[in-house]
């Protein structure tokens, strides 16, 4: 399986969800085309069989079958290798986990079990104690999640393909998931607000404050962290991340040039390390620097993992913005002004929308004919926070909804 296979999913989510009014069109719609992904064929019994019975015993002694919605087997059709039960788009799955629990509990050799509405997967085992499921899943993914890495899942589905499939080996990756999850909010947590975990602070702080650690020490030293991070991440990050965009700049093949007379566009093949011109009495003025350069490869990061082509995604540089567009370069839906005294983004989206999706952050309304509404940002590593209002402005752009405004086109406010 592949990211772009997964991407397929999401996107045919999000053409048809608002159809999928039952449990029986999601599983049409959406689980069995999953079960496809996975390698396995929905219409061979020998592999996939539909409404599966398995006895149940309640705790008066008697026996009655158990109905889970998609049981798959092994290639001999003999060992049940995992189940899925589906429940209608939009069910609190966690809340409906106990059949799932049942089908663990009275099958010996099950090990494996996906509780989803289509939309969302929930993947459980029996982690802690063999046949009884835990209460909580070691792994999953939303087709919905606008920040999901979906190289990340494709890889870890690839485990629970037809080929692929390793009961043994499946059971440590599996712990290994549930691990690495709770490191991933136990840090994410911690990056978020390093102040409200004493214990983070005190590691982070271990052999560079030597005085005793009070309160109001911690409380400080808690403020210094928060401004530390964004840093620190950069650091890590940037000469790697800013290696790699250089060499997809020189290796990429050249795009054809633009009609005479038109604005020279930097797209995602050519050289653009280089100063580029807008006009030719701007030429020497416009310098692409390397923020903009990482601004623009997050951008693109972030539409590529939320279904959009990546080599439709263009910039241009100016002398006053940074410009990401759409397929054209007057199709613009970011605009980075990162040379003013306060780094800021400029998008399509209303203010007050753009101040719901992308809370914690300062809103504004844009200056006049520059778009629509300006957040401000102090390093474009937090264009990650901006996910939501980003796609929202690509998605404005898209539907088209636009006026003439100064001789440029526009996206007309909408609430």
């Amino acid at each position: 399986m592949d990211s772009n296979s997964l991407l397929g999913l999401v996107k045919r989510y999000q053409e048809n969800k608002e159809f999928i009014a039952n449990e029986e069109t999601a599983k049409v719609a959406l689980v069995i085309p999953f079960i496809r992904l996975l390698g396995f064929d929905p219409s061979n019994p020998r592999e996939v069989r539909p409404e599966y019975s398995a006895e149940f015993t309640q705790a008066d002694g008697k026996r009655f079958p158990d109905r889970m919605d998609f049981a798959i087997f092994d290639k001999n059709g003999v060992k049940p290798l995992m189940v899925i039960e589906c429940k209608p788009l939009g069910t609190d799955l966690i809340s409906k986990s106990n059949q799932l629990a049942r089908y663990i509990a009275q099958m010996p050799d099950l090990r494996f079990g996906i509780l989803t509405d289509g939309c969302n997967y929930l993947f459980f085992s029996d982690l802690d104690q063999q046949n009884q499921m835990d209460r909580e899943p070691f792994f999953r993914f939303s087709l919905e999640d606008s920040r999901t890495d979906w190289e990340r899942v494709a890889k870890f589905l690839s485990k629970f393909s037809r080929e692929s499939f390793n009961a043994e080996t499946l059971i440590t990756d599996a712990e290994n998931a549930r691990y690495r999850q709770a490191m991933v909010e136990r840090l994410s947590s911690a990056l978020r607000r390093p102040a409200e975990d004493e214990s983070f602070i005190r590691w982070l702080s271990e052999g560079i404050y030597k005085g005793p650690r009070t309160r109001s020490v911690i409380e400080r030293l808690g403020e210094i962290a928060k401004e530390s991070i964004e840093p620190a991440i950069l650091q890590v990050i940037g000469d790697d991340f800013l290696d790699n965009l250089k060499q997809r700049i020189h290796t990429a093949k050249p795009k054809e040039e633009p009609p005479a007379g038109a604005e020279r566009v930097v797209e995602p093949t050519t050289k653009h390390a280089q100063a580029q011109e807008v006009s030719p009495r701007r030429a020497a003025n416009v310098v692409t620097t390397q923020e903009e350069l990482a601004f623009y490869e997050l951008v693109r990061s972030i539409c590529q993992r939320n279904g959009v082509n990546a080599e439709e995604i263009l910039f241009r540089d100016t002398v006053n913005y940074f410009n990401i567009s759409f397929r054209r370069p007057t199709r613009w839906f970011l605009r980075l002004f990162g040379d003013s005294r306060r780094k800021s983004i400029v998008t399509l989206v209303p203010v007050e929308e753009a101040a719901r999706l992308c809370r914690g952050f300062e809103v504004d309304a844009a200056p006049p004919n520059f778009g629509v509404s300006r957040i401000y940002i102090d390093d474009v590593a937090q264009v990650w926070g901006l996910t939501e209002v980003i796609l929202r402005s690509l998605q404005l752009q898209r539907e088209g909804k636009v006026v003439e405004a100064e001789g440029e086109k526009e996206l007309a406010g909408t609430g």
